[in-house]
C-alpha cells in the first residue's frame, strides 16, 4: 500500500486540488439551508403568545427537559495552497541537508567512515542541491509533489548512510570492513571493463549494512549509485555464506549496466514475466523453455558468481541448498502469486553451475559436485509445478536440455552488450587454471592457520575448498581468512603481517600450475594471465 500511495503521490494531490472546491461548495450550500431553516424556527417562536402557566406533571411522571439547542456546525477547514506544500517540502529540506551535512563532517575526518564520503558528498546533498534549487525557482504543484517523493527516498537513504556509519565505528566494524573489501574484489573486474569500454553503470558502490532480513543488494537506491548490500545477522560466523556476495554484485552489475536485462532477454526470446499455466495442455517445449525468462537475472548471477570464484562458489551453493530431509523441495518450482517465482529450484541451479564449471574447464569438480548432490537428495528425476492445487511431474531432461542451451549461450557467445566480448574474456574475472593453483596453495596455508596475501577472492574461495576438506577446521580456517583480508578503511600496517613466499617458490608454483599442455594452452587462448589490474577507486561522475 505504501508503495502504491508513494507511486501516485502526484495523481492524488491533483484530485485533491481539483475536487476539494467542488466539495467545500456544496458544503456550504447545505449549511446556509441549515442555517435559512433555523432563521424561520426562530421568527416563528418571537411571535406573541398567550403565556401558559407551569403546571407540575402528573404523580410518576419525569419532567420534560427543553429540547437541546442546534450545534453549531465548525467552520470549514482551510484548503492546503501550493504555499503549504512549498513550506513542507522546504522544511524536511532543510533538516536533510543539515543531518547529512554533519554526518559528512564525520566521515571526512575519521577514516573508517571514507567509503561514505562519495555517497554522502553526490549523492545525497547534490542531489538535495538540486532540489533546493527546483523549489526556489516558483515551481508547480505537480514539481513540489515530484520533489517532495525524491526527498521521501533520500531520507531513507540517509538513514541507511546512518547505520552503515555506526556499524563501521562500533562493535561491526571490522565485519563490515571484511565484507567491503569482498564486493570491492567481486565487482573490480567490472567496474574496470566498464570503464576501459566506456560501458555507463548507474550503481558503482555496494555498500555493506547489516540487519535483520535476508541477503539482498538494491541496485540504485534511491536512484543514486548507492547499493545497499544488506547482509543477515550471523553472516561472519559461516564461511559457507562469503561466495553469496559474488551473487549480489553480479545482480547489481545486471541492473546496473543500462538495457542488459531487456536486451538480454530480447536476444535470447525469453519473457520477463511468465504466468502459472491453466491446465497441463499448456506444459510444451515452448512453455518450459519461457521458464528461464522468469530466472535469467537470478541464472545472470549464478554464472558469473561461480566464473568469479569457481568450484568454491558451487560447493556453497550446494551446502546452502541441500535438504536430504525433503528432496522433492528443492526441485519444486515456486509461484509469486500467479506468476512463476524469480529463484529456480534448488536442483536446476546447482545443475547449471556445474555447467559453468565444463566451460571453465573444471570437469573433475562439476561430475564431484552432481554426483554428491544427487546422492544426498536420492530418487529425484522430477520438477515440480503447482497446477490447480497439484504438483504436475515436468521430467528433468527436458529443463535440462533448456539449461544446457541458455548457459552455453551465455558463456560460450559473444555479448553485444559488453562491446562483443564473452563473460569469461573479462580481464581478472574468470577463475581458470593459475588461478586454482594459485587457490590450491592458499587453501593448504589456510588449513595450517596461516595468513596470506593475495585478491580476496582467492582468499575467500581457497578457504572454502579447504574448510570442504578439513569441515573440522572451519572456524580456524575462517578466522585465518578474514585476518589475511586488508579491509578498505584499514592501513596496510595495521593488518595482520602477511606471509609473502620468496621469489624461488613462487616460481616453482607457476612451473606446476603450467605443465600441462592443455591448461598452458587455454591460459593463452582464454586470457588466464592477465596484467595484474589496480582496484578502482571510486570517482565523480
Amino acid at each position: 500500500m505504501r508503495e502504491l500511495l508513494t507511486e501516485h503521490l502526484g495523481e492524488i494531490a491533483l484530485l485533491i486540488y481539483i475536487l476539494y472546491p467542488l466539495f467545500k461548495r456544496w458544503r456550504d450550500r447545505q449549511k446556509k439551508k441549515r442555517e435559512q431553516a433555523g432563521t424561520a424556527r426562530e421568527t416563528t417562536a418571537q411571535a406573541p403568545a398567550r403565556k401558559e402557566p407551569q403546571r407540575s406533571p402528573p404523580s410518576g411522571q419525569p419532567r420534560r427537559e427543553p429540547p437541546p439547542k442546534p450545534r453549531r456546525e465548525p467552520a470549514a477547514a482551510k484548503r492546503p495552497t501550493e504555499h503549504d506544500f512549498a513550506a513542507a517540502a522546504r522544511a524536511q529540506l532543510d533538516r536533510l541537508k543539515q543531518e547529512a551535512s554533519r554526518l559528512l563532517s564525520r566521515a571526512e575526518s575519521d577514516p573508517r567512515l571514507a567509503r561514505l564520503v562519495p555517497a554522502l558528498r553526490e549523492d545525497l546533498l547534490g542531489r538535495l542541491d538540486m532540489i533546493d534549487r527546483s523549489l526556489k525557482s516558483s515551481p508547480t504543484l505537480s514539481t513540489i509533489v515530484q520533489e517532495t517523493t525524491v526527498l521521501r527516498g533520500l531520507d531513507e537513504l540517509l538513514r541507511y548512510l546512518k547505520t552503515m556509519a555506526q556499524q563501521r565505528m562500533y562493535g561491526r566494524s571490522s565485519f563490515v570492513g571484511d565484507a567491503d573489501a569482498m564486493a570491492d574484489a567481486c565487482y573490480a573486474p567490472m567496474l574496470e571493463f566498464a570503464r576501459a569500454q566506456g560501458l555507463d553503470l548507474t550503481t558503482t558502490q555496494p555498500v555493506v549494512v547489516t540487519g535483520d532480513w535476508d541477503l539482498s543488494i538494491v541496485p540504485r537506491f534511491a536512484s543514486t549509485r548507492v547499493a545497499p548490500l544488506r547482509l543477515p545477522v550471523g553472516f561472519e560466523h559461516s564461511l559457507w555464506r562469503w561466495p553469496a556476495i559474488s551473487h549480489e554484485v553480479a545482480h547489481d552489475f545486471y541492473y546496473s549496466l543500462q538495457s542488459l536485462d531487456h536486451d538480454l532477454h530480447a536476444r535470447l526470446r525469453l519473457p520477463h514475466e511468465v504466468e502459472l499455466p491453466i491446465s497441463p495442455a499448456e506444459l510444451d517445449g515452448a512453455w518450459l523453455r519461457q521458464l528461464f525468462g522468469a530466472w535469467l537475472p537470478e541464472i545472470f548471477a549464478d554464472v558469473l558468481g561461480t566464473l568469479s570464484l569457481g568450484p568454491g562458489y558451487v560447493e556453497t551453493m550446494r551446502r546452502a541448498f541441500h535438504n536430504p530431509s525433503s528432496p522433492q523441495r528443492t526441485a519444486a518450482i515456486l509461484q509469486d502469486n500467479a506468476l512463476i517465482d524469480e529463484h529456480p529450484p534448488a536442483r536446476l541451479r546447482l545443475y547449471m553451475a556445474t555447467r559453468v564449471l565444463h566451460h571453465m574447464g573444471r570437469h573433475k569438480d562439476a561430475t564431484a559436485q552432481w554426483e554428491q548432490w544427487e546422492a544426498e537428495h536420492a530418487d529425484v528425476r522430477l520438477y515440480y509445478l503447482p497446477l490447480g492445487g497439484q504438483w504436475v511431474g515436468l521430467a528433468d531432461e527436458a529443463l535440462h536440455a533448456i539449461a544446457d542451451s541458455v548457459i552455453d549461450t551465455l558463456v560460450q557467445d559473444p555479448w553485444p552488450e559488453l562491446e562483443g566480448f564473452h563473460l569469461r574474456d573479462i580481464p581478472g574475472l574468470a577463475y581458470l587454471h593459475a588461478e586454482h593453483a594459485e587457490v590450491e596453495r592458499l587453501a593448504n596455508q589456510l588449513a595450517r592457520g596461516e595468513t596470506v596475501d593475495t585478491d580476496v577472492r582467492w582468499i575467500m574461495a581457497a578457504a572454502v575448498l579447504a574448510a570442504a576438506a578439513q569441515p573440522a577446521l572451519h572456524d580456524q580456517i575462517l578466522e585465518a581468512a578474514r585476518r589475511s583480508i586488508v579491509g578498505v578503511e584499514q592501513e596496510p600496517e595495521e593488518a595482520a603481517p602477511a606471509r609473502r613466499l620468496p621469489s624461488g617458490a613462487i616460481g616453482e608454483t607457476l612451473v606446476a600450475s603450467l605443465r600441462q599442455p592443455d591448461a598452458i594452452q587455454e591460459a593463452i587462448i582464454l586470457g588466464a594471465a592477465f596484467t595484474p589490474y589496480k582496484r578502482p577507486r571510486w570517482h565523480r561522475r
